[in-house]
């Protein structure tokens, strides 16, 4: 079944007609409409990617029944089910020129780690939300429930071989680690450019496990980023406040926040990833500038949704260069000390992201792709007086 809350392929497109500047706009997203049971790797539903789903161990990621008993942001279609299986797979977000995310004014070039000058998410004085809807999970030591941003992300046989240890272009590791039970994440400053600064992990005092969905909003600035995040808030038009954000606490001690400021950050491939210990689904991974983007025609009642079927792909291809690998350290190392409320509920989910090794394409040049938009904008609407003039006559 078509997402109730994502356009179709050409009624997204339409949805930028109006971005020249950075303005509400959804992104990329992903239902998972495949069927229960079928391998993810290769999949390439939703809107907004480069080419679907991939990964080196395609048996740790099956699609399943749509998601029940969460927060109803108007989930449809299936979900992507986790099964022990130590693994990341990957899905690259379209930044090229003309792509929503160009579109929408929240890409720029820098300077990436492995990867030289590519462009990606994150243009200063830009806002993004993410949005994941997840089930299962617990907060036991050794259970490794994530998703991660990627500036550039190596996706070559022999990258994709290292499973979980795939770190190359890492910039957020996301929800739990292995070694820590709460919600929470990391800056991951060993595998993307933190401009000399060092990797920050940030965790709550909230126990992970459930199903739940997962917010979090990147404020983007010259040389920082402010990571805010949010569990369970309340699907609508209006953006969640930060006083009911999750409160997290740096790993090494110090002051408890909401609004957690972190090294300058960019992304373009999102990723999902778990150890051979404990098992989760994800769903309804929608990324915009917007929280009204990523809610959807939600509502703040539960939802029961179920059911699968077939999206349609409107992705485009992209390639890039691998460079050497480099090497990796553990996500979310323990906790050490340091104290701070946390705020009610928890939050959910997991990414997902593919990606040739790099990115290309400008984002900055938003105005080739408007005149074609308005004009298939202006003839659709041609067509609806049209039929109305017939409609009239008979």
């Amino acid at each position: 079944m078509r997402p109730t809350w994502a356009l179709s392929g050409a009624l997204f497109a339409l949805s930028f007609v109006h971005a020249g500047t950075a303005s509400a706009a959804p992104i990329a997203d992903e239902t998972f409409s495949y069927g229960a049971g079928a391998t993810v790797q290769g999949q390439a539903g939703g809107n907004g990617w480069v080419g679907g789903w991939i990964t080196g161990q395609p048996t740790a990621f099956t699609s399943d029944v749509a998601i029940a008993g969460g927060p109803n942001i108007g989930a449809t279609g299936g979900s992507m089910k986790f099964n022990t299986i130590d693994g990341r797979i990957f899905r690259r977000i379209d930044v090229s020129a003309g792509s929503p995310a160009a579109l929408a004014g929240v890409v720029a070039a820098h300077n990436a780690m492995f990867f030289g000058t590519i462009d990606g998410i994150g243009k200063p004085g830009t806002t993004v939300w993410v949005g994941i809807l997840l089930a299962g999970g617990d907060s036991a030591s050794g259970h490794e429930t994530q998703y991660h941003l990627y500036d550039g992300a190596k996706t070559d046989a022999t990258s994709l071989a290292l499973a979980d240890q795939n770190k190359d272009g890492e910039v957020v590791a996301m929800l739990r680690g292995g070694n820590v039970g709460q919600w929470g994440f990391e800056r991951t400053c060993t595998h993307s450019n933190c401009n000399g600064s060092a990797a920050g992990g940030y965790f709550s005092n909230v126990n992970f496990g459930g199903t739940h969905w997962s917010v979090t909003r990147y404020v983007f600035g010259g040389t920082t980023t402010e990571v805010t995040m949010w569990s369970d808030p309340m699907p609508g038009t209006t953006d969640p406040s930060d006083p009911s954000a999750l409160t997290l606490t740096p790993f090494g001690g110090g002051t408890a926040t909401q609004k957690t400021t972190v090294p300058a950050m960019f992304f373009d491939t999102i990723a999902v990833n778990g150890n051979n210990q404990g098992s989760f689904t994800v769903d309804e991974i929608r990324i915009g500038t917007t929280f009204a983007d990523i809610s959807g025609n939600g509502s703040s009642s539960t939802s029961a949704s179920t059911g699968t079927g077939a999206t349609s792909s409107g992705a485009t291809s992209g390639s890039g260069s691998t460079t050497a690998m480099g090497s990796t350290g553990p996500d979310m190392p323990s906790p050490k000390t340091g104290t701070g409320a946390g705020s009610p509920g928890t939050g959910g989910a997991g990414g997902a992201g593919n990606g040739d090794s790099g990115s290309s394409g400008c984002g900055c040049n938003v105005g080739d792709a408007r005149p074609s938009v308005a004009a298939g904008l202006a003839g659709l609407l041609i067509l609806l007086a049209a039929r109305r003039r017939s409609k009239s006559r008979t």
